[in-house]
């Protein structure tokens, strides 16, 4: 059996197989148990913090955003003032739920209609026509 010299002399490296290099210089091996260096350039993640307790929509307070969907289409700040117990955040996302299930349900409900796309500033060139015409001019 071979035994291994857990402090190697001076000018000895240790391979990863525990035996010793001459001539190629002392093996350093990285603590484990040493904190980890801090990266200034690394961000530190903000806390996730529950701003309101989760709570369900009480059924007046969907009236008043079904209502306030009619008046408002999906100008959500104006829908919060008018509900006045939910946040744009909870508002949005019960729009959200919403609007899946009335299109899942297919009824005919009133849905204001998509904010509209906006145009990129530069698109991409179109591609030509089969007959060879560019649809760039």
């Amino acid at each position: 059996m071979v035994s291994k010299n857990p402090n190697p002399g001076e000018g000895f490296f240790l391979d990863p197989n525990g035996m010793a290099l001459p001539g190629l210089g002392p093996f350093v091996a990285a603590s484990t148990t040493a904190p980890p260096a801090e990266d200034p350039a690394k961000k530190v993640r903000k806390p996730y913090t529950i701003t309101k307790s989760r709570e369900s929509w009480t059924e007046p307070e969907h009236d008043k955003f079904l209502e306030a969907l009619q008046l408002f289409d999906r100008d959500w700040k104006k829908i919060e003032a008018f509900v006045g117990s939910k946040t744009v955040i909870q508002i949005r996302s019960h729009a959200q739920k919403y609007f899946l299930k009335v299109q899942k349900n297919g009824t005919n409900e009133h849905l204001p209609p998509p904010r509209p796309k906006r145009k990129a500033a530069h698109p991409y060139p179109q591609k030509a026509s089969k007959n060879g015409e560019s649809k760039l001019h």
